[in-house]
């Protein structure tokens, strides 16, 4: 569903799709600029004209300090519109940067020089900040809520391409010249692209002006309620600090590895686009995930391997076999691990932020990173400087200034983390869960069949990827099957059914399969969908299911019966407990004794073997059996012995006649150590158990029927909560003529554990 453009005439998704090559453009131009200008290069200008740490840090922080500075322009944004606010100042500010050519006629003196670059940068900076507190507000009419963490990875891998042949230029560019001129050309082309990237807006809708009445000191008013807004405080929280960390790596890992491993300028440069690729790569990824899962797993996971690199980069030994491509698989890395997590937390406020307040929301985030971000890149410098110029040791261990830098910024991404664990996202898949995609089943086959899913195919190769997708058990194909449920083929939604009972419960996959069960006149869907309800155990479905306890096709009424009993809704034992009494077939009968089982309903205990005893006397016992086991598991389950019996049950099946034996050795070894017997008189219990025959007959169960009874008195000392019940079990065998072996084999497994208990 389309969301209302709020400031003028409803936009529809699929002009807001129309438009969305402008914004790639705008991403690719604008990146590329940024790269060029205050990237990796600006770095190295500096560290060439012979600053410290201290005023490099001071340099580098400004643009997110200036963040603080948002707020101040709402009601301009309000007054004139996002659109040409935005467009306006991304354009001024690439003007400012023309400053840079003024630094050649101020040298050698390096303080006028860095008074020009702090002017140039704080112009450029406050330029940003009203331009991007007014684009990410906008950005929210831009994409369509549904696409938001696609778009934002498409944005970083259109813009990848760019940023390569950029960085490879500027790396020959650097590297062919000798001199701090080489750094004025590329400022040059920063600014003449950079234009160019800030008119691409013009293409693209929204940004209108907003409402008289939310125009002026109104705009500041609105701030209320993001302030009293107790989950969006932990998102700036987390945002802010996630910020930080980014900010100081994009601008110490560079000097780090210039210092310690001696990296040559133009190789770093080439460094920093790996960052790009890293980025691209994890912002796509991390954007496709939050489309299908959330934010929640794909931010708090790559924050745990952020903490993970940033001790693992301040534990790096100078030099020691550290080679040049292990050094740019580390900006590899944590370009990825940034990128994803940044894009989902950008995604997660997207989407929760009230559409009718989002400039005031989003002004005070962008705000808030930038007090935390900005004043954090200067303090990170003078840390460096500091610790530079002052050796400590900790412990007898050298504090070195970028190692140290590196462990306080785990440190923050450990907070990060933790705040974004406690924000609320409805829908989100859990971390716990989101993790075990990716070792669980063959995620690398799940991925590939996503491709395919999407190509033209036929409906038997449709039919098969669908339910491969269920057999692995993972969610990172949930929307392949969402879209399968309106597949034209009969088969393939079918299957897609049974597919999403075999993934993780999630508020998603309840819904689709609840819409489903509206499907009146498609019997075998709806039968299908109330299995996997009940398999994945959707508990507040219970109204729905239960609706089709009253339904008048048997097999419909069955499986609701069944699945209420699969999903433990113990409201509805009394109806099922009349189903088990009353109705006519014994299919539904049937299926009622497997939902009390399931719900180890005690006071059925009783009807239940009532109800087997008319299987057992049956006249016709070899068509009866296979469904009078059905009750004996019940009873098993009653009595929390469903794996024994099923297991011991198996094994007798197998070689007829060879385990009851040996259970009723058991039992008897059991009442013997309990009572106390001699070693002689356990022998003669022992003797007593019948050596039954590979096809045990009447004589052979009457046998071992007679041995468990005789049992009977350590039962009734015994002083075990099932003991009554089991008393039932024993008793109950008098009515039912020759029992069964599977009964036989039921009694010999639940007698144990009564048996051991204490006598009472």
């Amino acid at each position: 569903m389309a969301e209302p453009d709020l400031n003028g005439p409803g936009t529809t998704d699929y002009d807001r799709i129309r438009r969305l090559p402008f914004l790639y453009g705008f991403s690719m131009l604008t990146g590329a600029a940024i790269l060029t200008a205050v990237g990796a290069p600006f770095t190295l200008f500096l560290t060439e004209l012979g600053f410290g740490s201290d005023r490099i840090g001071i340099l580098g922080g400004m643009m997110p300090f200036f963040q603080v500075f948002g707020i101040a322009f709402l009601p301009l944004i309000m007054r004139f519109g996002s659109k040409r606010v935005a467009t306006v100042a991304f354009t001024a500010r690439y003007l400012f940067l023309m400053l840079f050519l003024a630094v050649p006629f101020f040298l050698p003196d390096l303080n006028t020089v860095f008074w020009i670059l702090f002017a140039a940068m704080a112009a450029f900076s406050m330029a940003r900040t009203i331009a991007e507190a007014a684009f990410v507000p906008w950005s929210q009419e831009i994409i369509p809520r549904s696409i938001r963490g696609s778009i934002s990875g498409k944005l970083a891998l259109f813009y990848l391409p760019v940023g390569l042949l950029v960085s490879y230029g500027v790396k020959l560019w650097l590297d062919a010249q000798m001199g701090i001129d080489r750094f004025y050309g590329v400022f040059v082309f920063a600014i003449v692209v950079g234009i160019f990237g800030a008119l691409s807006l013009l293409g693209l809708a929204g940004g209108r002006p907003g409402a008289k009445h939310t125009r002026g000191m109104a705009a500041f008013r609105s701030l209320a309620a993001p302030l009293r807004d107790k989950n969006f405080a932990l998102f700036l929280v987390s945002s802010g600090t996630q910020y930080l960390v980014f900010l100081v790596v994009d601008l110490f890992l560079i000097l780090y590895f210039r210092e310690k491993f001696f990296v040559p300028a133009g190789q770093l440069v080439v460094m920093g686009s790996l960052i790009l690729i890293g980025g691209a790569m994890g912002s796509f990824a991390g954007g496709w995930l939050v489309d299908r899962h959330g934010s929640r797993g794909v931010r708090i996971t790559t924050q745990i391997a952020q903490v993970i690199a940033l001790v693992g980069v301040g534990l790096l030994p100078a030099g020691g076999g550290v080679t040049i491509e292990f050094l740019g698989a580390i900006f590899v890395v944590f370009g990825a691990l940034f990128g994803a997590s940044i894009t989902a937390a950008n995604v997660y406020l997207l989407n929760y932020v009230p559409s009718e307040v989002k400039e005031s929301y989003l002004a005070l985030a962008y705000s808030v990173d930038g007090i935390i971000g900005g004043s954090a890149t200067f303090g990170a410098g003078f840390l460096i400087y500091w610790l530079q110029t002052n050796p400590t040791t900790m412990l007898g261990v050298p504090l070195g200034g970028y190692e140290t830098l590196f462990m306080l910024c785990a440190v923050v991404i450990g907070i990060s983390l933790i705040t974004y664990g406690l924000l609320r996202e409805e829908g989100a898949t859990g971390v716990k869960e989101f993790v075990r995609q990716f070792y669980a089943g063959n995620p690398v086959g799940i991925l590939w069949g996503v491709h395919r899913y999407g190509h033209q195919t036929s409906e038997e190769r449709r039919l098969d990827l669908t339910h491969k997708f269920g057999g692995a058990r993972s969610m990172l194909a949930s929307e392949e099957l969402f879209d399968a449920l309106h597949d034209p083929s009969f088969d393939v939604r079918y299957e897609a059914i049974a597919a999403l009972g075999h993934l993780p419960r999630s508020e998603r996959v309840v819904t689709a399969l609840e819409n489903m069960l509206v499907y009146d006149g498609l019997v075998e869907l709806q039968h299908g969908a109330l299995t996997s309800l009940g398999r994945i155990g959707a508990k507040d479905s219970g109204p729905k299911i239960a609706r089709f306890m009253g339904s008048k096709n048997v097999l419909l009424r069955a499986r609701a019966i069944r699945t209420i009993g699969d999903i433990g809704a113990t409201g509805y034992l009394p109806q099922i407990r009349q189903v088990l009494a009353n109705d006519a077939d014994v299919d539904c009968r049937l299926a009622a004794v497997s939902a009390l089982g399931k719900m180890k309903d005690r006071e059925s205990f009783a009807p239940l073997l009532g109800f087997y005893r008319t299987f057992n006397n049956s006249s016709e016992k070899i068509s009866d059996e296979p469904r009078s086991k059905v009750i004996l598991l019940a009873l098993a389950k009653i009595l929390n012995r469903e794996g024994a019996f099923a297991q011991e049950w198996r094994r007798e099946e197998k070689y007829p006649g060879r385990r009851l034996p040996g259970l009723i050795k058991h039992l008897a070894a059991i009442n013997a150590e309990k009572n106390r017997r001699v070693k002689k008189q356990d022998k003669k219990q022992e003797k007593q158990a019948p050596a039954t025959e590979n096809e045990p007959g009447r004589a052979a169960a009457e046998s071992v029927l007679k041995t468990l009874q005789g049992l009977r008195s350590g039962i009734v000392q015994s002083g075990h909560k099932d003991r009554e019940l089991v008393l039932q079990l024993l008793d109950g065998t008098g009515e039912m003529g020759t029992p069964h072996r599977a009964f036989l084999v039921l009694l010999a497994v639940v007698m144990g554990p009564v048996l051991r208990e204490k006598s009472r």
